[in-house]
């Protein structure tokens, strides 16, 4: 089961900015962020696992396992 996250409006803005970066970097290089594994970001004290859904980077609904 997941763990809910515990951002505050001003982590889940500046997570949101570096996700569409990440998506945009993926789109216009064809590089992508560890591809047979979950990325994981920091922000503050949190630790997020990110994943590519095919045409973004989400926070992976797995958090918290």
């Amino acid at each position: 089961m997941s763990g809910p996250l515990n951002l505050t409006a001003a982590q889940l803005h500046t997570l949101g900015g570096a996700l569409n970066a990440m998506t945009e970097i993926t789109k216009q290089f064809g590089v992508s962020f560890t591809p047979y594994s979950r990325l994981e970001l920091g922000l503050d004290d949190n630790v997020l696992k990110v994943s590519w859904d095919g045409t973004a980077y989400v926070i992976d609904d797995r958090n918290g396992d």
